[in-house]
């Protein structure tokens, strides 16, 4: 996941995560353009006490961006990542058959904008759930988060600014046949409504988000199956050196028949054995402050919990510590030292602990 935290100051100073090189301009010719830039991401270190020592690749990237001007405030626009990473990753959404890519496309898409009223773009793209968390850490950052942040393919619309205030609307698509009763866990479909606003008082830049999101799951024994909504909120403040974000968000997956099971639970319910109606919080916290202009020490919370919503306990517990600094030896060159620690607690008082530490580089292009 990919954010900065928004603000009026200048983005120089919220470089929480590096901020990607200005695009390269491959072509420009009768208000037709082309953009190439991208980064290489890498992660040296032990992920997990179980794990020896290993190289990472961390979502390295290419991408092209096209844009044609179409006069009057209109213009037409496409995007293409690439994306070099494990077979989990290459797909957002279990049974969506998407047709926008191959394996190693992590956004295709393309659409129209004015600068007056918006964008719209279809394809498979990032969702603007996206663009509600700040979290600016690098390799660890906001690994428990339970929001939909990406597509294999959707329909998806950004406001133009209106005095701080934008939105944007997401609608997702997934497993096209209808009549397959057995795809139990398969993606049906999901929306996603994101209220933005950010405003600056002197130097001090805050900004504050909104959403509301649902996903459905087909099968356990109907065609709507399984639906998981979440409603989130957030804040985030800078000023000169300093910055820091908070997020909360509550999730519910309710099984609309009498068959039950893991698909559409957040990973930390099915790993507490939740297999019927459950509901959780998701808290993220960001902090920073820039030691020099040229490095940021930074600390990140997370936690996130699940229980069964008959229940009257939480059925397991989950935090994440991460802390780490970074150092911009160059504009698009970016090393970084990080170091997360995991605890979850379940409700039988058993506790598991875990650790992610080592340094990792980006270069951007």
């Amino acid at each position: 996941m990919k954010k900065t935290l928004v603000a009026l100051a200048v983005a120089a100073t919220t470089a929480a995560m590096a901020v990607p090189a200005t695009a390269a301009t491959v072509y420009e010719q009768d208000g037709a353009k082309v953009e190439l830039s991208g980064s290489f991401r890498a992660f040296l270190g032990r992920v997990g006490d179980d794990n020896r020592g290993d190289l990472k690749n961390d979502g390295s990237r290419v991408y092209v961006k096209a844009s044609q001007d179409l006069g009057n405030g209109l213009s037409a626009f496409a995007g293409y990542q690439i994306r070099f990473e494990e077979e989990a990753y290459k797909t957002a959404q279990k049974g969506s058959d998407s047709d926008f890519g191959d394996p190693t496309t992590r956004e295709l898409y393309a659409g129209i904008k004015h600068v007056d009223i918006g964008a719209l773009s279809f394809g498979r793209q990032n969702t603007n759930s996206d663009d509600f968390l700040d979290d600016a850490a690098y390799y660890t950052s906001a690994s428990l988060s339970p929001l939909t942040t990406r597509s294999d393919k959707s329909v998806k619309f950004k406001s133009a600014e209106w005095n701080g205030f934008s939105f944007g609307l997401d609608y997702l698509f997934g497993d096209s046949d209808k009549l397959d009763a057995t795809n139990d866990g398969n993606y049906k479909n999901g929306y996603a409504a994101v209220l933005f606003y950010h405003n600056a008082i002197g130097e001090h830049a805050y900004n504050l988000k909104a959403l509301y999101s649902q996903d459905r799951y087909e099968g356990f024994g109907s065609e709507t199956g399984v639906k998981k909504t979440q409603w989130g909120l957030h804040a985030g403040y800078n000023y000169g050196p300093f910055d820091a974000a908070l997020s909360y968000v509550n999730y519910r997956t309710k099984f609309e028949t009498g068959y039950f099971g893991t698909v559409g639970q957040v990973s930390l319910a099915r790993e507490a054995g939740i297999v019927d109606d459950a509901k959780g919080n998701y808290i993220l916290l960001d902090a920073g402050y820039r030691v020099i202009p040229e490095s940021r020490l930074y600390v990140q919370w997370e936690r996130l919990d699940a229980k069964a919503d008959d229940a009257d306990y939480t059925a397991a517990i989950r935090n994440q510590y991460t802390a780490g600094i970074d150092y911009r030896l160059h504009k698009n060159v970016v090393p970084y030292i990080e170091y997360a620690h995991t605890r979850t607690k379940f409700a039988n008082a058993e506790t598991e602990k875990d650790n992610t530490f080592g340094v990792g580089l980006r270069v951007f292009f």
